[in-house]
């Protein structure tokens, strides 16, 4: 067992060689410890987010307790039998070492096992796929269409969602899987045509019990993180800026509402008597009385991307705070340390509450293996890429990735992350204890 520190509340915990039912069996205890959020599942490791800094000694005595009894008490999975189109980019690449009518009379004969879920949409990584098929995972992720066949070294999984990605695309099913798998389930393929793509569903659309939104696409009605999503593959959520977002929240009172705001703040229309407070990049609070027919318009969010508004019933509390250089973001080494203490970077345009993709203004002198096996993320997660990019997780974040995780922003900085905008430049920097 080896432990690393990612960032200051979190650790990641490398098993070695276990089971699927040790794996499980290892995180249940850990969720039970005092003071740990959430235990994510990798390949062969944990990765435990606390509320405050890891109690290490705990955390490893639960690890040390597995036994054999993990595989006697694993629940037994349910099969299920997809039907896919091999069909895929990359599929010549790996035909060019197998002739195609053996790949395809050899596929109906693997029985892949869900090992753990995550990255989006309850993605399973599945055990079972043969090595000599395997392939590196690519240098990069790229837009991926949900219902995607992918494999990544010798782990086989659906996308079941659109989402970016970096396994290798080798076909395609119209069959839903969006949360349809548990760790254990078994999957046998069919190969043979497809009708299409899985079904897209429809886009959540921000409810208020307050107004109706007239304009600004931009918002979404934000909760606390819950970690409990984790479990299921799902991103914990939450607010992006948490200082911003706790400061308008506490600035009303009684049924509060906390909207996130990129770019400009809502323009609505209240059916119902409400008080706003309205929290931009620097902390400025702006309290408001509204009439039901009344509307109210926030406008242009200025000094950063994210702003929130919160809407409740009556007045509260009006805290006074200040912020100070946000381009400068404080990040402890690891969960894989490679000695990268500062970098700096310029935002790219792709960013948004799933990650910040970022472009060094110098290459990074690190050896990126071409395959890693996954493991667990956090928001302020950052990834480098074999392309030489990094990539800063947001509180969407996929549960698990399989690149580098050189850095971990500290848990106090990660609102700066919220509040970058394309071509702003950064540094990333680590600070003690590290």
């Amino acid at each position: 067992m080896n432990m690393a520190p990612a960032g200051d509340r979190a650790l990641l915990v490398e098993l070695g060689e276990v089971t699927a039912a040790e794996l499980h069996a290892a995180a249940a205890r850990v969720r039970a410890l005092p003071g740990v959020a959430a235990c994510i599942p990798g390949h062969s490791s944990l990765y435990v987010i606390c509320d405050g800094a890891p109690a290490v000694q705990p955390i490893r005595e639960a690890v040390e307790a597995i036994d054999a009894a993990g595989d006697a008490t694993a629940a037994p999975g349910r099969l299920h039998r997809i039907r896919v189109q091999f069909d895929g980019p990359d599929l010549p690449e790996l035909l060019a070492r197998v002739r195609r009518e053996d790949f395809l009379a050899r596929i109906p004969t693997l029985r892949l096992t869900a090992r753990y879920l995550g990255f989006r949409g309850g993605f399973a990584y599945l055990d079972g796929w043969p090595d000599e098929w395997a392939m590196p995972r690519r240098p990069t992720s790229r837009p991926v269409e949900r219902g995607t066949f992918a494999i990544a070294g010798n782990v086989a999984g659906f996308y079941p969602i659109d989402t970016p990605g970096g396994w290798n695309l080798l076909g395609h099913t119209d069959a839903e899987l969006e949360h349809v798998f548990r760790p254990g389930d078994e999957i046998v393929l069919e190969a043979g045509e497809v009708a299409g793509r899985p079904p897209r569903k429809p886009k959540e659309v921000a409810r208020s019990a307050y107004a109706e939104l007239i304009a600004s696409p931009l918002v979404r009605i934000v909760t606390a993180p819950d970690w409990t999503n984790l479990e299921r593959g799902l991103p914990a959520g939450g607010p992006f800026d948490d200082v911003a977002a706790a400061i308008a929240g506490r600035a009303v009172e009684g049924n509060v509402e906390l909207w996130e705001c990129a770019m400009s703040g809502p323009r609505l229309r209240f059916h119902r008597d409400a008080v706003t407070a309205w929290c931009g990049p620097g902390l400025d609070v702006r309290v408001q009385r509204v009439r039901a027919g009344e509307e109210l318009a926030i406008g242009r969010i200025a000094g950063g991307l994210r702003g929130y508004l919160a809407i409740g019933e009556r007045e509260g509390v009006v805290a006074a705070s200040a912020r100070g250089e946000r381009h400068v973001i404080g990040v402890r080494p690891g969960p894989h340390d490679t000695g990268l203490r500062e970098v700096l970077c310029e935002v790219t345009p792709q960013l948004d509450r799933v990650g910040i993709r970022l472009r060094p203004l110098q290459p990074i002198d690190v050896e990126v293996p071409a395959s890693l096996r996954s493991i667990g993320m956090q928001c302020g997660t950052v990834q480098l890429h074999p392309d030489g990019s990094l990539v800063a997780m947001g509180p969407d974040h996929p549960v698990t990735g399989g690149y580098l995780q050189p850095m971990t922003v500290i848990a106090s900085e990660r609102w700066k992350l919220a509040q970058l905008t394309p071509g702003e430049r950064v540094v990333l920097k680590a600070q003690p204890p590290y």
